[in-house]
């Protein structure tokens, strides 16, 4: 189950296994989602391969299924005793899991692209209508009447930028991502002014503090402030009024790195290890969105060959938290 320790690896014999999330799309109720089934041959449970971590999927038979458990403690310790044994059953799984894994994610990038291309045209034709009323082109409108209609409109927008994200999923997932040299200072600096307006009504200090040359990297511009903006926004909302924001940016031999942090909530520790998957809301989440921003940094990050991770609380402070990712660095003179 979703959340059990997890300490054996299932290799299906027979029969077909339904793997079930708990999702939560624009708000806090959950629903049971199936994210895929395995067939005969095929792995589940192979996290607990990797030591003391817990299922993140629920497996529910869908017919008389039989499967081969493998103890993963037991195959931990077969590499102590017996190296050479150890890596082959180990190579072993992992063949099966990276065979389902790429299949999942083909089939998941395709359903994605399809299902929000048909979602997006209605509400876009909603969206006109809308606009139309509200010109008013089809009668006079009262006040009520327009309150409503714009507080509607706010909820189809949220819609379709909801569709957004997930189409940004499917496309990361299937490497659809631009490389062209461009100056990471630079990027930044509208991310700054994207959310000056909320820091200021907040009264949350904002700080910057940027390289005196320019920080080159190869990557998106529009993907990238992406990124900064999911961080920044994020800090923003959840440190309270009077606190603090801090974006930095640093060069080091062969990379560049960015730091955003605030005195906010922080992460609770049992959300820091998932904060980063598909879908998930953690236990300080504010209602609407779906989790996927967070998601989707990290998909464009590890595209442009760097890494993101986060800390709660970090180093020198007691309380929020600290979103960092490293990019590599470029040449002034060329591309590398």
């Amino acid at each position: 189950a979703e959340g059990d320790q997890a300490q054996e690896v299932y290799i299906v014999e027979e029969g077909r296994v339904a793997l079930d999330m708990g999702l939560s799309l624009g708000g806090h109720t959950k629903r049971r989602a199936t994210i895929e089934t395995a067939g005969p041959g095929q792995a589940i449970g192979w996290s607990a391969l990797t030591g003391t971590q817990t299922f993140t999927m629920t497996a529910r038979c869908l017919d008389k299924t039989r499967v081969m458990a493998i103890d993963a403690a037991q195959v931990r310790q077969l590499f102590d005793a017996n190296s050479q044994l150890g890596y082959r059953v180990m190579q072993g799984i992992t063949e099966v899991v990276r065979s389902r894994l790429n299949k999942v994610r083909e089939v998941l990038a395709y359903i994605l692209a399809i299902a929000s291309h048909d979602l997006k045209s209605p509400l876009h034709a909603v969206q006109s209508y809308h606009q139309v009323m509200l010109g008013g082109f089809a009668g006079p409108l009262t006040e009520k009447q327009k309150n409503m209609l714009v507080r509607s409109g706010e909820r189809i927008l949220g819609l379709l930028n909801l569709i957004d994200d997930i189409l940004d999923v499917s496309r990361l997932e299937a490497g659809e991502i631009k490389k062209e040299k461009l100056d990471l200072a630079e990027v930044t600096q509208s991310c700054i002014e994207n959310v000056q307006t909320a820091a200021i009504e907040k009264e949350i200090r904002l700080t910057c503090e940027l390289p005196g040359k320019p920080c080159y990297t190869m990557g998106e511009s529009t993907r990238l402030q992406q990124v900064v903006n999911n961080l920044l926004s994020n800090a923003v909302k959840f440190t309270p009024g009077g606190g603090q924001v801090s974006l930095r940016i640093k060069e080091q031999d062969d990379s560049i790195l960015v730091e955003v942090s605030d005195t906010g909530i922080g992460i609770p520790s049992d959300d820091l290890p998932r904060i980063f998957d598909d879908f998930y809301r953690g236990k300080n989440a504010l209602p609407g969105g779906a989790g996927l921003g967070l998601s989707i940094a990290k998909k464009i990050v590890e595209a442009l060959g760097g890494r993101i991770w986060a800390e709660s609380p970090y180093g020198e402070s007691a309380t929020g938290s600290r979103f960092t990712f490293i990019l590599p660095r470029t040449a002034a003179g060329g591309q590398e």
